[in-house]
């Protein structure tokens, strides 16, 4: 599969809820009857970005990027500060470190 920031159109750094709510334009302009191709490619996409802790995965071990692991500590930073990332999360990202 693509990269799923490119195929939905967002930057690594985009917030969950930018994500959403660039995955519900796309699935409005792209239904399964007009478009199942690019409807599966898109879901695809946010199915693998939705879960946290596979996002995070997927930002530490993107080998193009440089500013991967400060990208991913600003993500930790800022839901932490919104508290939006439950502990278990946190624990379980520690754990596979």
């Amino acid at each position: 599969m693509n990269d799923p920031y490119q195929i939905l159109g967002m930057s690594p750094d985009a917030s969950e809820a930018e994500i959403r709510r660039r995955y519900l334009e796309l699935v409005r302009a792209h239904s399964p009857d007009r478009d199942p191709e690019r409807f599966n490619e898109v879901h695809e996409a946010y199915s693998s970005l939705r879960d946290p802790v596979a996002r995070m995965e997927k930002l530490l071990f993107q080998p193009d990027r440089a500013d991967t692991l400060a990208s991913v500590l600003a993500d930790v930073r800022r839901r932490l500060r919104d508290a939006r990332l439950p502990t278990e999360v946190l624990l379980s990202l520690a754990k596979k470190s």
